[in-house]
């Protein structure tokens, strides 16, 4: 690691004295971060450690190239597929309204898309299989959208032109038969959202963001905006690419977020079920049979040390990912401003810190 990573590098504790064993672990979390961002040549990241008896973040690096002005703990990073349990946990709310079909087919709430009836399957899928991803519908995120933004990296894409570049693409299957990992599912999702509050940032911000108390989330984000995380894609930081991620606003990756907001988002929802009751949360925790490891929004998985519920992310210059660990009532989230490209996966290595101290 470079003298300019260890001079940036620095443990923020949310709890004014640690015992001696919290502030080893912190210590011994720092390192990790540091190692991952460094193995994997990314500017920075921040690292959330939240659970009953430990609130700690960590953070590395610099979140803009040019000043290498440092990350700080309330650095806001673009979250991409993250962001996607935060979409569900809104259309499930809207369900223990009332307001939703969980099994009711999606063709009304999303007719009025224009040549909607391109998207095979479209005119048959339920609410629930574009939770799940059971929907069979073709992902728009594809070769021929990736050009298109590349051309025009800061559009603000609506949902109509964006799901277009799924238009005739043919189904991965019929819809409950098959689990395909579609972003066109989210993008739906994010249309049916806004027939119900003028845009996603209302819907996100009354169904999710305010009750789990997450202060510094937004849906997109403004440029030059001090507390930004800039996005880069090569190992020089010469290639800042945060442009297009900052205009996201569909459903399938619309959040730019700090890791400790996205850790109170898990508990907020899992723990303390501040956004849905326990009945949709079941629901919710419950893969499919074509993939019992996908539920309503949400990845369900098991390690060691317990089984644990999150989501990763990932678009040109930022990742993020995060665990719930049920048992032991513990959040595990990063995010970072660079592409990963290493085996290492960061929380794994934190975990096994956490668990055997």
């Amino acid at each position: 690691m470079n003298l300019g990573f260890r001079l940036l590098s620095s443990l923020v504790c949310c709890v004014l004295v640690l015992p001696a064993a919290a502030k080893s672990q912190a210590n011994d979390y720092l390192s990790v971060l540091e190692q991952f961002v460094s193995d994997n040549a990314i500017a920075g990241g921040v690292l959330a450690v939240v659970g009953t008896d430990m609130d700690i973040v960590v953070k590395t690096g610099f979140s803009e190239s040019v000043t290498r002005r440092p990350v700080t703990g309330s650095t806001r990073f673009y979250i991409a597929s993250t962001g996607k349990m935060m979409v569900a946990a809104a259309i499930l709310a809207l369900v223990e309204r009332g307001k939703l079909d969980l099994d009711g087919k999606v063709w009304p709430l999303i007719s009025d898309l224009p040549d909607i009836e391109l998207l095979e399957g479209a005119d048959v899928v339920t609410l629930r299989q574009l939770l799940n991803h059971t929907s069979g519908l073709a992902d728009y995120l594809g070769e021929d959208f990736a050009e298109a933004s590349v051309g025009e990296p800061e559009k603000v894409w609506s949902e109509a032109d964006a799901i277009r570049f799924a238009f005739g693409e043919p189904a991965y299957g019929s819809p409950g038969t098959v689990f395909e990992y579609s972003n066109s599912n989210y993008v739906l999702l994010g249309h049916v959202l806004k027939r119900h509050y003028p845009d996603l940032q209302a819907a996100l911000s009354r169904m999710v963001f305010e009750p789990s108390g997450m202060r510094s989330t937004t849906v997109g984000a403004t440029r030059g905006a001090s507390d930004l995380a800039h996005g880069y894609a090569t190992e020089q930081f010469d290639a800042d690419v945060s442009a297009q991620s900052w205009a996201s606003v569909l459903g399938d990756g619309p959040v730019v977020s700090t890791a400790r907001d996205v850790a109170a988002f898990m508990l907020a929802l899992l723990r303390d079920e501040k956004t849905v009751g326990s009945e949709l949360i079941e629901e919710m925790l419950r893969g499919s049979e074509q993939d019992e490891s996908y539920g309503l929004g949400i990845v369900i998985g098991s390690d060691e040390w317990g089984d644990w519920y999150g989501h990763s992310g990932g678009y040109d210059g930022f990742e993020a990912d995060v665990r719930y660990y049920p048992d032991a009532d513990l959040v595990l989230a990063f995010t970072v401003n660079g592409d990963v490209s290493s085996d290492a996966d960061l929380l794994d290595q934190v975990a096994e810190i956490y668990f055997s101290n």
